[in-house]
């Protein structure tokens, strides 16, 4: 995965504030009741009484009706402002262990205190990363049913996602378990909640993650993607076709229709040159939203998501040779503030005295191949329909023996991201037009011959 962040502040000065990095800030609010009689407790600093680490930034904001200044009692040089107006602030950043006495020199029972001291408990500290995501794991798979129609498989897995930042990495999340999975062998559509379910459950937890790891995007990602990977659908395997195939012949994979587009040479290894048509598919989606001002702002969202997906299949065994797919993500935010608004960031969140515009953008793109590498099984024809099956049109078929090894390749997903991309971009419903289907395959073994 390539991903790519970025973001800034309009004036810059909230950079630090809105984008990072981390810095140790606290804030401490100045109130008033916009009159400010002699000794009235109306007019206070929030918190009073203030214990900040070395080090640590502090903000004072004038969230009053009236001019207020933030003046060292103590004679520390620099912790002195000027007559703060309301919105605006004053910050000033405690070095040395010791307790700093302030007032507001206009309103002198106005007073507070700062104590800076080593913590008892180290300081949590956010940040703001993007670590490399990456998936480990196995599939295996076991054939405990067959016959002319369908397989039954038993798929065992187990898939994590792996989160590295320079040489450290963790396991945020694994999914493991076991399921029996089954294929119609004549009409390529798979059993619901299985292989495909487990693949899309890894790549909801993965999208999740991945958007929890910056602060500005939360949990959650595009509801449209969410769309797409929630909405059931029938699914058709991907790991060979019904042929023959030809030019413009459209094809039901995943959950929608591909189109036959050319033809090229693929090797599969030893010096096996195959040829295979291309069958080519295309999904693109943007989403753009406005929301609403919310105590005097407001901001707009615009993401895209495109899938290109290629598959080569063997025109003599409708076998599939080679996948390869390449899934683009954008995101843009702009997020506006007005003064007295609060502006959240790696160091926390602090209210602001100007009309802030702050623009985060993130892209990623993923790019993944599956190759057949070798095989024992003969590809150099299909194995023809029985006599009297009635289908003039479509006289062969796949052999079954064949058609069930390259099913029970759903085990390949383990293998690599391939298949979570794959999965991730179930298409949307569309209405079908079926498809001649071929007949029942001829009887079944039980033997398969290994990859």
């Amino acid at each position: 995965m390539q991903s790519t962040q970025s973001c800034n502040a309009t004036p810059a000065s909230y950079n630090q504030t809105a984008c990072g990095p981390y810095q140790p800030r606290a804030l401490v609010n100045i109130y008033d009741d916009g009159v400010c009689a002699s000794g009235s407790i109306a007019c206070y600093f929030s918190p009073y009484n203030l214990t900040v680490a070395p080090g640590t930034a502090v903000m004072w904001f004038n969230a009053g009706k009236m001019g207020h200044t933030v003046t060292s009692t103590t004679g520390v040089t620099g912790l002195s402002s000027t007559l703060l107006a309301p919105m605006t602030s004053f910050s000033f950043t405690f070095t040395s262990i010791g307790r700093y006495n302030y007032s507001c020199s206009v309103h002198p029972w106005m007073k507070g205190t700062v104590t800076v001291a080593i913590p008892i408990f180290p300081t949590a500290i956010s940040s703001s990363f993007m670590p490399t995501i990456s998936l480990d794991g196995s599939v295996g798979w076991t054939v405990i049913g067959l016959d002319n129609s369908v397989a039954v498989l038993n798929v065992s897995h187990q898939v994590s996602i792996v989160a590295s930042v320079g040489p450290a990495s963790f396991t945020p999340v694994t999914e493991t378990g076991s399921f029996s999975q089954s294929i119609d062998l004549a009409t390529r559509v798979e059993s619901p909640g299985t292989a495909t379910s487990v693949i899309l459950s890894i790549a909801q937890r993965m999208l999740a993650y991945l958007g929890s790891t910056s602060y500005y995007y939360g949990t959650s990602f595009s509801p449209a993607l969410a769309q797409i990977l929630s909405d059931p659908k029938t699914v058709y395997t991907i790991w060979w076709v019904n042929g023959p195939l030809i030019m413009g012949q459209p094809v039901q994979i995943l959950t929608g229709y591909a189109s036959v587009t050319g033809s090229e040479m693929v090797n599969v290894g030893a010096g096996s040159n195959r040829n295979a048509w291309i069958v080519e598919s295309e999904l693109s989606q943007s989403l753009s939203t406005s929301s609403p001002p919310i105590i005097g702002s407001g901001g707009s969202s615009d993401s895209s998501f495109k899938l290109d997906l290629r598959f080569d299949y063997d025109q003599a065994s409708d076998l599939l040779l080679k996948s390869r797919a390449v899934v683009s993500v954008t995101s843009a935010q702009t997020q506006l503030y007005n003064p007295g608004d609060y502006l959240c960031g790696p160091s926390g969140c602090f209210p602001v005295s100007d009309h802030v515009t702050v623009n985060h953008h993130m892209s990623a793109i993923v790019q993944v191949t599956l190759q057949l590498k070798s095989t024992s099984l003969a590809l150099s024809k299909r194995d023809p329909q029985p006599a009297g099956s009635g289908l003039s049109s479509l006289a062969s078929a796949l052999f079954s023996p064949m058609a069930l090894w390259i099913y029970t390749g759903v085990g390949v997903v383990g293998a690599g991201a391939a298949v979570t991309v794959a999965w991730l971009l179930r298409r949307r419903a569309r209405t079908r037009v079926p498809l001649a289907q071929p007949g029942p395959l001829p009887g079944g073994s039980s033997t398969l011959a290994p990859p």
